[in-house]
């Protein structure tokens, strides 16, 4: 039976926190960059600080939160990345459907939190001596060698981060059109149509509480408020 003709079932897939992390990074990311040229450097500054919580919240989230998010759910080592990638071109549903991120996303994942968590940090410790004229809350703490070299980091690191998004964009536009998968509507609901015969995987998943979820967000939001707040005196 091909994957066209066998019955759908329709399956829960993201939990709401990871749904809210997703789309609430995207916004501060967009947000970065837009105040990056507008040169509104305040708004820049808290779009950095609330990319830092919600990466401190996601990497908590791996270890803590439902069983298809956790870091040791997803993460597959180089035969099944590869393997993966041979199938994608001729594979059926059933073939690249896993019950949370498949082994190419996973690690695609993994590389846009250290990216992130990399422009955010460095915005810390970076001192904007241009047309900003703006010092990160951790400045004062470093020297100007390691100041300048976040600097260089911060206004390198970006164009990968616009790589790895643009990379992130084509395949979710290449799954929705080629593979006829709607994997941005299921990051939106939590839920996707699935052939019946594999959705026992799904029903698999041990969804965690999202007031734990929501909780852990709002410490991770105070923590870097609280940073910030008493760096800065």
């Amino acid at each position: 039976m091909s994957d066209d003709t066998e019955p759908q079932k329709t399956v829960r897939l993201w939990d709401f926190p990871v749904r809210l992390f997703h789309w609430a990074l995207v916004i501060a990311i967009a947000t970065s960059w837009w105040s990056n040229q507008e040169v509104m450097i305040d708004i820049h500054a808290l779009a950095g600080y609330s990319v830092l919580a919600l990466v401190l919240f996601r990497i908590i989230w791996g270890f803590v939160g439902s069983s298809n998010v956790r870091f040791s759910s997803f993460l597959a080592g180089p035969g099944k990345v590869i393997g993966y990638m041979r199938k994608l071109p001729n594979g059926s549903v059933r073939d690249l459907t896993y019950p949370g991120h498949n082994p190419a996303g996973g690690w695609m994942v993994i590389v846009l939190i250290a990216l992130v968590a990399i422009q955010a940090i460095s915005g810390l410790f970076a001192s904007e001596d241009t047309f900003l004229f703006f010092d990160g809350p951790l400045v004062a703490y470093v020297g100007s060698d390691v100041a300048s070299t976040m600097n260089f980091i911060h206004h390198t690191n970006i164009n990968l981060i616009y790589g790895a998004v643009a990379l992130h964009v084509l395949a979710a536009i290449f799954y929705l059109m080629i593979k006829r998968e709607n994997l941005i509507g299921a990051m939106i609901t939590g839920v996707r149509n699935v052939p019946e015969s594999i959705s026992a995987g799904f029903m698999q998943i041990r969804f965690a509480s999202p007031v734990l979820g929501i909780a852990i967000l709002l410490v991770c939001g105070l923590a870097v408020w609280g940073m910030v707040t008493l760096a800065r005196g």
